[in-house]
């Protein structure tokens, strides 16, 4: 169990990120010591006035990863890549865990969990509204960055002799500091709910601290160990829905404006280009507008609810309502 007297110690990878500093807030709030490892180049700004141990590496660093992982009891491996080719994918979220996972075998003998953050996208979407995906469900992942995240915890599992490992998948995680739903509030803020294709489409999300509370209750739980685990919130929601909740949160009355699959697929074509010519990796590329074109982002959270009691404490409304509130006040939007 995490000691409320200072005397446990968790890694946090990915830290300096939204869904990481959540995580290394509440661990530090329940009295643990948090080490979090960094690259020289992270933008620290989250973790400023936070107590913690900073950590200077990368994944493929040895050296780095061998301090990393001394003395710790628990580790949270947030840190990966989301967008770029899939080589890069591959090398950052296939690579890096596992090199993670072997110098935690090596190094830190008192280790007591593992704590893999995968998503919903190496299990790929649900064949119907009835069936949200489970963990036994077998995966489908139609994108390379969820192909990345299955070969990950493929990877891991086959470590899991040497480490006590739990890998979680969220859905859509939102909440303050979220920068990808955040172009969503953006669009209603500015009056336009865009809605995709013509049918109606359903996804599960997650507010952010009930994941971590989530990622937290796995790690202290001895059923957990060697199980893989859906957090979400325990209800599936319509695009429609989604939007005229965060328009509710904002006081907007936004437009409904659905727009055609093949014009979504152009418009990240489009995107990837314009990124190309700058250097950069899109965000929206043709692999996340095939993931939106399909009707069923659904999973449950009912293994994780029977072997750790674990329950999300935010419907959408509060948590987009937290969230719109969080954006306003730092200037996000006006």
């Amino acid at each position: 169990m995490i000691k409320p007297d200072g005397k446990s110690l968790a890694l946090v990878t990915g830290a300096s990120g939204f869904i990481g500093s959540h995580l290394t807030e509440n661990l530090l709030s329940k009295g643990c010591r948090v080490r979090a490892l960094v690259r020289t180049t992270s933008n620290l700004k989250w973790l400023n006035g936070l107590e913690l141990e900073l950590v200077y590496g990368s994944f493929d660093d040895q050296s780095s990863l061998a301090d990393a992982v001394k003395g710790v009891d628990y580790i949270f491996h947030i840190a990966a890549a989301k967008s770029g080719p899939r080589q890069k994918l591959f090398r950052d979220n296939v690579e890096g865990a596992i090199n993670l996972a072997k110098a935690a075998a090596r190094s830190a003998p008192g280790l007591k969990r593992f704590v893999f953050s995968s998503s919903q996208a190496a299990a790929g979407p649900s064949a119907c509204l009835e069936e949200p995906r489970c963990e036994s469900d077998q995966c489908r992942p139609i994108s390379d960055y969820g192909r990345s995240k299955l070969e990950a915890e493929r990877q891991l599992m086959e470590l899991a002799e040497q480490i006590p490992l739990t890998i979680v998948r969220p859905p859509t995680v939102y909440g303050p500091r979220d920068s990808d739903v955040f172009l969503y509030f953006q669009w209603i803020n500015r009056g336009l709910a865009l809605l995709p294709g013509f049918k109606k489409r359903y996804a599960h999300m997650i507010f952010v601290r009930d994941l971590v509370e989530g990622m937290i209750g796995a790690a202290q739980s001895d059923a957990a160990s060697g199980r893989t685990y859906f957090l979400s919130d325990p209800r599936s929601y319509s695009w429609q829905e989604i939007s005229r909740a965060i328009a509710q949160s904002l006081y907007k009355k936004p437009l409904p404006l659905r727009i055609p699959l093949g014009l979504a697929r152009f418009a990240a074509l489009l995107a990837e280009g314009g990124a190309l010519a700058a250097g950069r990796d899109s965000i929206f590329n043709r692999q996340k507008a095939r993931e939106m074109a399909e009707r069923y982002w659904t999973c449950s959270p009912a293994q994780a609810e029977k072997d750790f009691g674990f329950k999300c404490r935010h419907d959408l409304k509060r948590g987009l309502e937290i969230t719109a509130r969080w954006y306003r006040e730092n200037g996000w939007l006006k």
